[in-house]
């Protein structure tokens, strides 16, 4: 998933403001903090709204409790703020990347049947290479270099048609058409579908620097007949889920942790909780409010549900769509149910 930071400008407060007859003290001031509006305060201001107007043991605790219950973080911390400088309030939230697509998922995730890559060197002969794509149902097979990290060029039947020559002396080299772009198997394969559906495959690299893997587009829509749908449903549902969670302020998220992870230490939102945690968050008739679900929260709920059953019970792709079973089909089916009601709930 590729990602970006965006933290918003931190807004100042004032002299002003503080002076304002609405401004009660410290707790009124962390109440303007929001996620995705940090605020920027002189550190000697911060005391004053707290009635101090120097720091100590007592003081720093004070102000670092208030703090922790709206969910919030001060850079630098108060103790070690210069007293003439400045400190920053905000939710912590801000500083995780903000995804720029809701899902992601690796090119390799569409591995097939295959363990390995079928390659051959440059010396291999023409014939052998045509009786290794009929026998094995192959359009295309590369030519690597011995160590298999670097690719020479690539057979298909399109290349074998273009040559001219005699093919029983013929080689590998001969018959080879050119490079292609070869990615990474991390990549995501929603970058690729472009290089995919113009040269009808990709070549992608292991992570110790060999070619040793290929997507077709036959394999690409085989794996969505399958099961690899859901991967990708469940990995866009999960999505949707926490940034709708997160409209809720940090302490009211993390009052559903499972209790012996209640009071777990820099606590970031969603992100750092469980499926489960998810459900019983959203039973919160002020979460639930928050997150603009605009259907009937009981039947939401136990569709949610449903789908954290399926969720625990997907470990890996079918191979293909003759491998899917009933089973599969009706995880597929109330995995769509409940992300339908997520993409018809704006997520900003």
């Amino acid at each position: 998933m590729t990602a970006s930071s965006k933290t918003a400008e931190p807004q100042d407060f004032t002299e002003e403001m503080f002076d304002a007859p609405e401004c009660g003290g410290l707790r009124d001031f962390l109440l303007l903090v929001k996620r995705g509006q940090p605020w920027r305060i002189p550190t000697e201001r911060l005391l004053r709204l707290n009635g101090n107007s120097r720091r100590g043991k007592i003081v720093n605790q004070e102000i670092e409790e208030e703090l922790k219950k709206h969910g919030l973080v001060c850079k630098p911390s108060v103790e070690n703020a210069d007293y003439y400088g400045q400190v920053i309030i905000s939710d912590p939230r801000d500083e995780l990347p903000e995804p720029e697509t809701v899902a992601s998922l690796p090119i390799s995730a569409f591995r097939g049947e295959l363990v390995h890559l079928v390659s051959c060197g440059p010396e291999m002969s023409a014939r052998k290479i045509q009786t290794l794509m009929v026998s094995d149902d192959l359009s295309q097979i590369p030519v690597l270099s011995g160590d298999k990290k670097n690719l020479l060029g690539v057979v298909t039947w399109r290349s074998i048609a273009h040559y001219r020559g005699d093919m029983t002396n013929a080689k590998a080299t001969d018959v080879m058409g050119p490079r292609s772009h070869v990615a990474s198997s991390s990549d995501d394969f929603l970058d690729l579908v472009e290089t995919i559906i113009g040269q009808e495959y990709v070549l992608y690299r292991t992570p110790d620097g060999r070619v040793d893997g290929i997507l077709t587009a036959s394999d690409l829509a085989q794996a969505f007949n399958g099961t690899a749908g859901i991967y990708i449903q469940l990995q866009e549902l999960e999505s949707r889920l926490r940034i709708l969670l997160d409209k809720s302020p940090i302490p009211k998220l993390q009052q559903h942790l499972d209790p012996k992870r209640r009071n777990m230490k820099k606590f970031r939102g969603a992100s750092d909780m469980t499926f489960g945690e998810y459900l019983s968050a959203l039973a919160d008739e002020e979460i639930w409010a928050a997150t603009g679900i605009g259907f009937d929260q009981e039947t939401c709920l136990k569709n949610f549900d449903e789908v954290r059953n399926v969720r625990n019970g997907v470990m890996h792709f079918s191979s293909g769509p003759d491998d899917q079973t009933t089973s599969e089909r009706s995880n597929k089916t109330i995995v769509t149910r409940s992300l339908r009601i997520l993409r018809a709930t704006p997520l900003t």
